[in-house]
């Protein structure tokens, strides 16, 4: 016979493979838009089986890469950008990508006391980050690893 906390592991195990992904497309890239994506973000990642400081990791660096979207992906024109988070419990991870189909900016070689510390952060916040910059945008994807 299975003991409670067997149980209780093997209920929680199967409510976690069933947390949908978190699917938000077409964010205008404006400062008004990033509280409500970090409380959205937030409350996805609190459903996933993250620790608490996993949890603080995944808003901060979320956070970070959408602020480098309304920062530096549009000097010209306003755009978007696509918000996913995807929980795979099969792979023991989780993957934040942020999308935008603007310009890379070049990191700029003195970027001053406020500047130029977001992709350092992310790196070391995530157990893996990568980053696409083409043509067509920029895909940032930050991956942690469950406990």
């Amino acid at each position: 016979m299975a003991s409670e906390d067997d149980s209780a592991r093997t209920a929680r195990a199967f409510a976690l493979a069933r947390v949908p992904d978190l699917r938000c497309d077409d964010i205008p890239a404006t400062p008004d838009r990033l509280q409500p994506m970090r409380h959205e973000l937030a409350g996805w990642a609190a459903t996933v089986g993250l620790t608490a400081d996993q949890i603080d990791a995944v808003i901060l660096a979320g956070d970070e890469a959408m602020s480098n979207v309304i920062s530096h992906a549009y000097p010209h024109h306003t755009g978007t950008f696509d918000l996913h988070a995807v929980h795979r419990p099969d792979l023991g991870t989780v993957r934040i990508t942020v999308r935008d189909r603007g310009r890379w900016q070049p990191v700029r070689a003195n970027p001053g006391p406020l500047h130029g510390r977001g992709l350092l952060l992310m790196r070391s916040l995530a157990n893996e980050v990568k980053f696409d910059h083409a043509a067509n945008g920029t895909t940032v994807q930050m991956t942690w690893l469950l406990p």
